[in-house]
């Protein structure tokens, strides 16, 4: 009996120094379960690509500051829009880089990065990254001016992130934080707000075509026809001249993949992401049969690949599905064969330029 009674009192006496001890524990254990939960729906999702990975900062980062999925996706949307790719290193209409004009805050028409930031908020971009001892173009840096050093707008935009309507979150972003001139692009924002939404809510890049959002999932690079695909002609480069496009460029295939079908393009349309900008073309974001799809520097290339991002890529409309998927095929001196195939699902070919030859 003595020794039980001195057990218990040990045990008592011992009690209120395992409290704090008890709370910490418990303290630590639901901080990790919220860390955890927040990690499962942030963090996991697969980015194989350059624009992928730009993408799922500025994802990451709205979610952080109390956005919704809708309204991350709304403003990945407008910035793919207002950079041509979501290319932080875009400087409007390609111009190169001017530091006493940079700096020039007076000086408008000279947006930068992924916002295409100008004037003041430019001048105020660059001596932020300065401050940083970082180059302006560095997606952290843009995306931590963006939602911290960009005044009353850094305001706003934690604002309009919190949106649950992915259109009007949209739509808003555009009006009141880009405060775009060209709102003639708003549907433009939304189809791609709406690819990156499904994006981001289905796990990212399978490592097969890249995202979902419609549409059966795209392929990889492949010298064959992919299976339930057919061509309406089929291809032999042997009679493909090479004239102004040089032998196994993406422009000299899709210039002689066109002509099998007696369609004409120019002798001189540039390089693949100049062909949405010659004049005399109707160039449309609707899949068109038979069309030169043109990407833009930098833009991914089925979630597989990025074009080059000065000179962009050019392919060729074989076919189009009922899903909305679309194969293409295309040349380049990267590809181990003079010519592949690929598949772009429904929401990867609504991101993109067609422009209809002649």
């Amino acid at each position: 009996m003595i020794k039980k009674k001195l057990k218990r009192k040990l045990t008592l006496s011992f009690a209120p120094l395992l409290l704090p001890f008890v709370f910490l524990l418990t303290f630590v254990f639901v901080l990790f379960n919220v860390v955890t939960a927040d990690d499962s729906s942030n963090n996991n999702v697969n980015v194989n690509t350059t624009q992928q990975q730009v993408a799922k900062t500025i994802w990451d980062r709205a979610l952080k500051e109390g956005g919704t999925k809708e309204g991350a996706a709304a403003l990945i949307g407008n910035n793919q829009h207002e950079s041509g790719g979501l290319i932080p290193s875009a400087i409007q209409s390609q111009a190169s880089y001017d530091e006493s004009k940079a700096m020039n805050g007076s000086i408008g028409g000279y947006g930068f990065g992924l916002a295409q930031w100008d004037s003041g908020r430019r001048v105020s971009l660059l001596k932020y990254a300065k401050s940083q001892k970082k180059s302006w173009t560095d997606t952290n840096i843009q995306v931590e001016f963006m939602f911290e050093h960009d005044d009353s707008d850094s305001t706003l935009i934690k604002k309009l992130v919190k949106e649950t309507n992915i259109n009007q979150a949209t739509e808003d972003i555009m009006r009141k934080w880009e405060r775009a001139g060209a709102v003639d692009s708003l549907s433009q924002r939304q189809e791609y707000a709406q690819y990156w939404y499904t994006f981001f809510t289905t796990g990212g890049d399978n490592g097969t075509g890249g995202g979902s959002g419609g549409g059966s999932g795209g392929s990889g690079i492949t010298p064959d026809i992919p299976s339930g695909w057919t061509l309406d002609k089929p291809i032999n480069t042997s009679g493909y001249i090479a004239s102004s496009y040089e032998y196994k460029q993406c422009t000299w295939f899709t210039w002689n993949r066109a002509k099998d079908f007696g369609i004409t393009f120019g002798m001189y349309m540039g390089n693949g992401a100049d062909w949405q900008k010659q004049a005399g073309y109707t160039v449309t974001t609707t899949p068109t049969l038979h069309s030169a799809v043109s990407f833009s520097g930098g833009q991914t290339v089925g979630g597989q690949w990025n074009a080059d991002p000065v000179y962009g890529h050019v392919a060729f409309v074989e076919g189009i599905h009922s899903d909305g998927s679309v194969l293409i095929s295309q040349s380049g001196t990267g590809f181990s064969t003079v010519y592949t195939f690929q598949v772009l699902t429904k929401a990867q070919a609504s991101q993109l330029h067609y422009v209809i030859g002649k």
